[in-house]
């Protein structure tokens, strides 16, 4: 059995590990964004990053494909005001986010359809920041192709702890099913703050 001394061992191993951990880092995205950047661009949740959301109680989501493309379906067993009250189905804003984006109103965008099976006529989307409950929903009806969906919403507050993008679909019967293309958040004015 072939050894090599260790002389030759050690700074072959070195070389082995300085070049795992360069391929490692040079393949990693970052995923920072600069408060500037957010502000400018808005913010997009798509792909893979749907199977981020958060549930309230009386929801389902599963994330799916369709050949090269994921999406997000979302089931309802109750509605919002049933039970707990929560923000239905929603995508948090992490503290940068919401830092980058208090203070302004925002038009959020909900790209959506009804399942394939199951398919709920309608939806209901709010923007939930501190000093906007529960009567925020607005519903809208859903249809079998993807549509853009937009609400606008100005917020009574400037200093937000929490910031969050919620779907509620249609829950009576059996068709309580929604599939979610994506969401985004574009700024509009600032606020007097």
């Amino acid at each position: 059995m072939f050894s090599l001394p260790d002389w030759a061992y050690y700074p072959i191993a070195a070389l082995v590990t300085i070049g795992m951990v360069t391929a490692a880092l040079s393949g990693r995205q970052s995923t920072y964004r600069s408060p500037e950047e957010i502000r400018a661009e808005g913010i997009s949740v798509s792909g893979d990053e749907l199977a981020g959301i958060v549930l309230g109680n009386g929801l389902s989501a599963e994330l799916l494909r369709d050949g090269e493309e994921s999406f997000l379906r979302i089931g309802a067993a109750r509605g919002p005001f049933d039970g707990i009250r929560s923000a239905g189905a929603f995508f948090r804003l992490s503290p940068s986010q919401t830092e980058a984006v208090q203070g302004h109103s925002v038009r959020i965008t909900y790209t959506l359809r009804q399942a394939e099976e199951n398919g709920a006529e309608g939806v209901r989307l709010a923007f939930f920041v501190p000093g906007i409950g529960q009567s925020a929903w607005q519903r809208f009806e859903v249809g079998t192709d993807y549509a853009p969906q937009s609400i606008e919403v100005t917020a009574n507050s400037c200093d937000w702890t929490h910031a969050l993008m919620g779907m509620w679909p249609d829950w009576e019967g059996d068709a309580t099913q929604i599939d979610v293309q994506s969401v985004t958040l574009e700024l509009l004015e600032p606020l007097n703050c």
